[in-house]
């Protein structure tokens, strides 16, 4: 006999699974080098490779994902209860030294900054999100708070610009906009977004908490900045980032449903306190949320009982105004779900190349080189990409819609400059339209194409793997799932969706849309290959359309989701075309052709363009840069 004798293995002896090295993705990852070169000039590219290359290796480095269990496994929590030893109320949060350095960490990297700084032009937006899609596997959900302050920043900057602010308005919002765009820790702020109360989570006009103009003199804030002439009072059922030091809120008047700005905390030394402690602004912690996910993140139930704070905009016009938050918080949603995927599908490629299967007969081969695996990794990998496209889309028309006037693009003859619409008006009728849908698909795509990404570990992908926090896919998940859920669950964004299509501006938003999709088909080099994709596309638009302008809304209502992912389809189409033929690589092209064919969109294109070929599979998941190795023979 001349097989060698198995020896039993023991709790330290025997296969030791190699553990999975994920390398920065701002390399590695082959969307977002795809993504930054379809949608950023080569100049801008240039500028920002050192930062995003060294910000790339930083957020994968231990004492980062220590913070991260850190945050974790120290959960927020209220001291004493939400009483002191003698039961008077208290309001005091905790939370973990983890949780917090990573905020620090996100303020000097300019989480938030960037948007602000304008060094890109109108591609500040999409150099802001190519950040922010490398950092989320890292933050432990500090993002949340990052995506309120950057609508709190863009909402406070638009009314700074308005010559009605009164002297200490302007001072007051000015300090505020100073603080949430620094990226100084010290003087940083991070804020909240209060709207969800227990009459409705979307649905604010059951809004309970009232606003009351009533002016006092003596009060300070903690920056020593007199607090608001409005005393607000009212409940609210969800507050995430509840350790920021101001909030944006919506509040009843006599006038209607309103915005306010209030800052969380007023100087101690008007209160009366000794050593210098803070002093809620009228602003009680209830209890803390216990979520499925997003522990680390402080989610609680909030009292306000006199709380101050000042009108931002006119009476009544709250929903117009809170309106400018929810895009920047939509399309942060949106980054945050294709972050998460990118960071499980980089999980997913490095156990993939360290994973070593049986292939019968005694043969052994390395997981990324099995045909049915490299399979379902392509899929993965091609649905990222069409989710990260359409992604950084919204991005570049946010980035856009903030330039005044919208500037001639850089590089005329590029790609990027087909997907920017011709007329300025254009941009906000599209960003009407496709934002809710951009959260919408997105954000429910990104979550099952997540847990593809869990599966492809087996076992251990299950396992909440906080001893190697860098492979901890089911901690990601968890976090992902809530991205469906807030700001806008998918049916209600389907409405907004239809309301879109069914208002007053309707045919002007899809006027806009035609002439998008139009410009963006006819901008690239016209290969032959993508004529018959192309008509099909426009077809689909077309039946698409007109559906919309011949059905009321009741008729449509009950197919809004179908409609919203219809016209998802389309744009992100429009986008593996345009991003296939910049440059005709045959791993773009053949996750242009599948997707097409998966969502029924063509029936035509290259036969090599279908699955199965286990070379084309490896550089869709790895790039160009992918090795295949020869199956070896086991040695047992």
């Amino acid at each position: 006999m001349g097989s060698t004798q198995r020896k039993p293995s023991t709790a330290n002896d025997g296969f030791f699974q190699t553990v999975p090295t994920i390398p920065n993705q701002f390399y590695d990852d082959v969307s977002v080098q795809r993504v930054m070169n379809l949608f950023l000039p080569s100049s801008v590219i240039e500028s920002i490779i050192p930062d995003l290359a060294k910000f790339g290796d930083e957020i994968l480095s231990k004492q980062i994902f220590d913070w991260v269990t850190d945050a974790e496994r120290n959960v927020p929590y209220v001291r004493g209860g939400g009483r002191d030893a003698f039961g008077r109320r208290t309001s005091e949060l905790v939370v973990s030294e983890g949780w917090r350095q990573l905020q620090n960490f996100g303020i000097e990297n300019g989480i938030v900054a960037t948007g602000y700084e304008q060094k890109y032009s109108e591609t500040t937006r999409v150099v802001q999100m190519l950040k922010h899609h490398l950092w989320t596997g890292s933050n432990a959900n500090v993002m949340c708070p990052s995506a309120m302050t950057d609508g709190a920043a863009k909402l406070l900057k638009t009314h700074l610009a308005s010559d009605q602010l009164g002297p200490t308005t302007r001072r007051v919002f000015q300090d505020a906009y100073d603080r949430v765009t620094s990226r100084d820790p010290r003087n940083a702020w991070t804020s909240g977004q209060w709207m969800t109360e227990r009459s409705g989570g979307s649905d604010v006009s059951g809004t309970e908490t009232i606003a009351t103009y009533a002016p006092i003199s003596e009060d300070a804030s903690a920056s020593n900045i007199p607090l608001g002439p409005w005393r607000i009072d009212g409940f609210k059922w969800f507050s995430s980032a509840t350790d920021s030091s101001m909030t944006i809120l919506l509040a009843q008047t006599p006038k209607g449903l309103s915005t306010f700005f209030a800052p969380i905390y007023r100087n101690s030394s008007t209160a009366g306190t000794l050593n210098n402690e803070k002093v809620s602004n009228g602003i009680f912690i209830q209890r803390l949320k216990n979520k499925f996910g997003t522990k680390s993140l402080p989610t609680a139930e909030l009292e306000l009982s006199g709380t101050r704070g000042y009108l931002i905009g006119k009476e009544g016009q709250g929903i117009q105004e809170i309106s400018a938050i929810l895009n920047i918080t939509r399309l942060y949603s949106a980054v945050s779900a294709v972050g998460y995927l990118g960071r499980g599908l980089a999980i997913a490629k490095s156990f993939a190349r360290v994973r070593e299967i049986g292939a019968g007969k005694g043969k052994r081969l390395m997981l990324k080189d099995s045909p049915l695996h490299m399979n379902t990794m392509a899929k993965i990998a091609g649905e990222y990409h069409s989710l990260n496209l359409f992604t950084f889309l919204g991005a570049l028309l946010l980035g856009l819609s903030e330039q005044d006037p919208v500037p001639t693009p850089i590089e005329p003859s590029s790609s990027r400059a087909g997907l920017q619409p011709n007329d300025p008006a254009d941009v906000q009728l599209m960003l009407r339209l496709l934002f809710p849908v951009l959260k919408a698909s997105v954000c429910k795509r990104s979550i099952h194409a997540l847990q593809e990404c869990m599966e492809a570990l087996g076992g251990v992908g299950y396992l909440d793997n906080t001893e190697n926090e860098t492979i901890n896919i089911a901690r990601i998940y968890r976090d992902c799932c809530v991205l469906s859920i807030w700001e806008g669950t998918t049916d209600v964004l389907a409405s907004d969706t239809l309301r879109v299509l069914s208002g007053r501006n309707g045919n002007d938003v899809l006027n806009a849309v035609d002439r998008w999709i139009s410009k963006a088909l006819g901008a690239g080099v016209g290969r032959a290959q993508f004529a018959g994709a192309k008509t099909d596309i426009a077809a689909a638009w077309g039946t698409l359309r007109d559906r919309a302008q011949k059905e009321s809304h009741e008729q449509l209502l009950p197919s809004a989701r179908d409609i919203l992912f219809q016209i998802s389809d389309i744009i992100m189409s429009v986008l593996l075309i345009v991003d296939a033929e910049h440059d005709a690589n045959p791993a773009a092209i053949a996750v242009c052709f599948r997707f097409l064919k998966r969502h029924s969109l063509t029936n035509r294109g290259a036969p090599e363009s279908l699955e199965g070929d286990l070379g084309m599979n490896q550089k869709i998941v790895y790039g160009d840069g992918a090795r295949t190795s020869s199956t070896a023979q086991s040695k047992l």
